[in-house]
């Protein structure tokens, strides 16, 4: 839910735009938290009807966080996590970045 309440503000930026830079860094932060979660889970689940349910949410977690640092180097935010975002073209440039 806190993930949605930060992406939603985005769009609640004042005049100058500045506020919804900073959000936009905390919701690429908060999308890479999300995506090394999903894989940690994916790692540790030993249930079989649960390993579909795991693969299913890296990758979701994964397009979602590629998104968002697409977005945030169009704008022109730094990342948080020191990622260069002008190297992260597609999915398998984000896994050697970690």
């Amino acid at each position: 839910m806190i993930a949605w309440r930060r992406l939603l503000g985005l769009w609640d930026t004042d005049q100058t735009g500045v506020k919804g830079m900073v959000c936009l860094a905390e919701v690429v932060d908060q999308a890479r938290r999300d995506w090394l979660y999903a894989q940690n889970y994916y790692n540790t689940v030993t249930d079989p009807d649960l390993i579909d349910y795991a693969v299913f949410l890296t990758k979701a977690y994964e397009r979602r966080y590629i998104y968002l640092l697409r977005k945030a180097r169009q704008e022109g935010a730094r990342c948080p996590s020191g990622i260069n975002m002008a190297q992260i073209t597609e999915a398998g440039t984000i896994r050697r970045a970690f």
